[in-house]
């Protein structure tokens, strides 16, 4: 193989494996604890008079009096019994994005995905929302059936949660937590593509004039994923 050829086929592997390695090195500062998972609870919780539902995570942070009780089977109803009493210190309530948000593989991806409560057929499904158009849906867990009170989110196999950490600190920030890789990012996807693309032609090309050319859209594939990469 020519030397040119040789450093090019170079670069679009660089292009390509960095798509998998810049997500790596922007890990957030942020880091998780592991948890007992029967003191924390996910539940579909009503609004719009039932009509639809979002995400309310708990947690039993001491036993002086229960947080939540349950009944029945799919779906498991839920009492949220913390609203009945002053709260404070006996239970944790997360309620949005500034409470909760999506872990996977080791990295934070709440600027990635919101999570949301969907009715689909006749179940409330827990998802990962992807807030990039034309990014893959993550289903998290479910609620096995339709009410238009309180129920329990069942996690979906490979799901649990943790704690948000900084340093020596355990935040109060819930993750819901996969040690699975998480889906490439539409941009990420179109880098790889493009980038495996340009290795095969490279590596058949034998004209100057396409050798250059080749060059250069494997340069902007390069710098699209360093621009773009979150």
């Amino acid at each position: 193989m020519k030397p040119t050829i040789r450093w090019i086929v170079t670069l679009a592997a660089l292009a390509a494996s960095t798509v998998a390695i810049l997500p790596t090195i922007a890990v957030s500062q942020f880091g998780q604890q592991e948890v007992d998972q029967s003191k924390f609870i996910a539940i579909a919780s009503p609004y719009r008079n039932g009509e639809a539902h979002q995400l309310l995570v708990v947690e039993q942070i001491t036993d002086a009096r229960p947080c939540w009780s349950e009944s029945g089977f799919a779906p498991t109803l839920i009492d949220p019994l913390l609203f009945q009493f002053d709260f404070t210190g006996i239970c944790g309530r997360s309620t949005d994005s500034n409470g909760y948000s999506v872990r996977m593989s080791g990295e934070d991806l709440d600027l990635r995905y919101s999570l949301r409560v969907l009715r689909r057929g006749g179940d409330l499904v827990l998802v990962g929302a992807p807030r990039d158009r034309g990014g893959e849906e993550l289903i998290m867990g479910r609620t096995d059936g339709i009410t238009p009170g309180f129920a329990k989110i069942i996690l979906n196999e490979g799901w649990r949660f943790t704690k948000r950490t900084l340093g020596d600190r355990t935040l109060g920030h819930v993750y819901l937590t996969s040690d699975s890789p998480h889906p490439l990012t539409p941009m990420q996807a179109s880098a790889t593509l493009q980038a495996a693309v340009l290795m095969t032609r490279l590596t058949t090309s034998t004209s100057k004039k396409s050798i250059k050319l080749l060059i250069l859209a494997s340069s902007l594939v390069f710098l699209k994923i360093i621009l773009f990469a979150p």
